[in-house]
């Protein structure tokens, strides 16, 4: 018997709560997105923010059957306010995906070629948990890192304590 424990939903609402509280803390503390970073190519924790939602961005494209749009060389500025707009954006697609889908197509196997050259076939389920679940895995790095750097993230990270989901 399978058990729906979580749902693709949860997991967006999660990955807004999120992007909000970062959102907040690079507010408040503008230096940590200029610490060093050297995980996906960035050079800095703004550069990795900017990946995780220029990644969620593109998928949340896939997902919707639209052409993806090439984010590395159509975005002069990779900051971390054009980041958050790309969340929001990302989130608002995948939205749309998940309240227009059915399990049928959720199952259907999509192929794509990702930006370092692999092949992908996936299906749009897989594809939609891998954005969620690459989000939680930069952002452990980003708490890592930001806290190395002088700045303490002041709330637990855990999907634990996440309010959107109970």
């Amino acid at each position: 018997m399978a058990h729906t424990a979580v749902t693709l939903e949860d997991l967006l609402s999660d990955f807004e709560e999120t992007a909000t509280r970062w959102q907040e803390f690079f507010q408040a503390n503008p230096g940590a997105a200029a610490v060093p970073c050297d995980i996906a190519r960035s050079a800095n924790i703004g550069a990795l923010v900017w990946h995780i939602y220029a990644a969620a961005y593109r998928h949340a494209e896939r997902l919707l059957g639209e052409p993806v749009t090439d984010l590395e060389t159509q975005t002069p500025v990779k900051d971390i306010a054009g980041a958050f707009a790309l969340e929001v954006d990302a989130a608002a697609k995948i939205r749309q995906f998940l309240e227009t889908t059915n399990d049928a197509a959720l199952n259907e196997a999509q192929e794509f070629a990702s930006r370092t050259g692999l092949t992908a076939s996936i299906s749009r389920r897989k594809l939609c948990l891998h954005i969620f679940v690459h989000a939680i895995r930069h952002w452990a790095h980003i708490g890592t890192l930001v806290r190395q750097g002088g700045y303490p993230v002041p709330w637990p990270q855990d999907i634990l304590f996440s309010k959107a989901i109970r």
